[in-house]
């Protein structure tokens, strides 16, 4: 069914796929940072292989899910989104996430193995801290004038949307929502994935270090690898280089061994 964003279609209200692909030899499970939405992923078929089906997760609150209630809580995404992705369970399958979507990825990954095994065949996190080794932000709690500063340091390239009171009135609400999900989250000690994991994070980002991406290797069961690309937080917005990266980590079948690029 086609919503009215324009080549967005959706798979569930948590999943939407850019370019459906029929009989896809894998499908890419991306959730987006805080305040984000699927759109975050609207160009990433073009840059993997055609046999690959990328699904953005869109989180309440936001775009066609404006009239819903803004999560509060990381299980207010983890149980739906997990709902959402389990008709794909016994293909090959890999989750994404960047940001607060990192430890979205994590949970929904570890939520599916609690239910069925090792049905993922990898866990790409970017951006991001490990669950054990959270820092303390209380964004969330600024008011506006402060929030907006606080997404200026993080991506400047936000500066039109931050300058356009329609816009901020529209996405303040989940960004704040969303700041408020990732201030309460922490999961000490870490519980390993069974999935391959791969953690990248940008050179300059301010609030990941590269010796932050190595603490994710507490959270793998099995293969793990890191890598740092040049870039600020949102290093991925030039998505090449991060996609040349992840697409050998990406499944053809159960059976057939995950490599580090």
């Amino acid at each position: 069914m086609t919503v009215t964003i324009p080549d967005l279609h959706t798979r569930s209200r948590w999943l939407r796929a850019f370019k459906p692909v029929v009989r896809p030899r894998c499908r890419l499970v991306c959730a987006p940072h805080a305040g984000g939405t699927a759109q975050a992923y609207r160009t990433w078929p073009t840059g993997l292989p055609a046999d690959v089906e990328v699904l953005g997760v869109q989180y309440p609150g936001r775009q066609d899910r404006l009239g819903e209630p803004v999560p509060a809580f990381m299980d207010d995404l983890v149980g739906p989104v997990a709902d959402a992705v389990e008709p794909f369970l016994g293909e090959p399958l890999a989750l994404f996430g960047h940001s607060m979507g990192a430890v979205v990825a994590y949970e929904v990954t570890l939520e599916l193995e609690r239910r069925h095994g090792q049905v993922v065949d990898l866990l790409a996190v970017s951006g991001s801290r490990a669950p054990h080794h959270r820092e303390e932000h209380e964004r969330h709690e600024l008011d506006d004038a402060a929030l907006i500063e606080e997404l200026r340091r993080l991506n400047d390239d936000f500066s039109d949307l931050l300058d356009s009171p329609e816009l901020l009135d529209l996405v303040l609400p989940a960004i704040r929502a969303d700041f408020g999900v990732v201030a309460r989250y922490l999961r000490t000690p870490p519980v390993p994935v069974r999935a391959p994991l791969l953690a990248l994070g940008g050179s300059s980002d301010p609030d990941v270090a590269a010796e932050d991406l190595t603490h994710w290797r507490a959270c793998a069961g099995g293969a793990f690898g890191t890598r740092v690309l040049a870039g600020g937080h949102f290093y991925l917005a030039d998505e090449g280089p991060v996609l040349d990266v992840l697409a050998p980590w990406l499944p053809h079948r159960r059976s057939t061994a995950h490599r580090a690029s």
